[in-house]
């Protein structure tokens, strides 16, 4: 695997075999224009009585509720993280939208939207929402809704 530096390509061959199956690689941090993914199924097509012997693991259910309950200070709780949220949150525009009249002015947001990069942008939302509590809940819970999993691991 090469280093993915400028002008260079990340090369990755993955095999599989047996009826498994293949996500599409995450892709972080790149700053490109063209991304190439060429695919070469080699597979065989199979009847529809055909299974697949391994099954899949059950998707795990998002306890929403449950999360929000373990803090009691989510003001503190975004205030202590914020470090980690900056770094983590990469949907900053999605989680903007969503606090569109629950602290965030069209000013605020229009500020937020020019920031380049999801860190500033997160950086530059969390200053204006951590001002009051109301509006540090509502972050709170539409960061458990959008992003489960990072709040998930923050919590535990």
């Amino acid at each position: 695997m090469d280093s993915g530096a400028k002008g260079h390509s990340i090369v990755s061959n993955i095999t599989v075999d047996g009826g498994s199956t293949v996500f599409s690689p995450n892709i972080q941090g790149c700053n490109t224009a063209n991304i190439s993914m060429p695919v070469n199924s080699n597979s065989t097509p199979r009847g529809s009585s055909a299974r697949n012997k391994v099954p899949l693991a059950p998707l795990k259910k998002k306890d929403i509720k449950g999360l929000m309950d373990k803090v009691t200070d989510k003001k503190s709780f975004v205030q202590q993280n914020w470090a980690k949220l900056v770094q983590r949150v990469k949907n900053v525009d999605e989680l903007a939208d969503q606090m569109m009249g629950y602290g965030l002015t069209n000013e605020m947001y229009s500020e937020i939207m020019t920031c380049k990069t999801p860190e500033e942008k997160m950086r530059k939302l969390l200053q204006y929402v951590t001002v009051s509590e109301s509006c540090c809940n509502h972050l709170f819970e539409t960061l458990c809704e959008l992003h489960y999993c990072i709040m998930e691991d923050l919590i535990q």
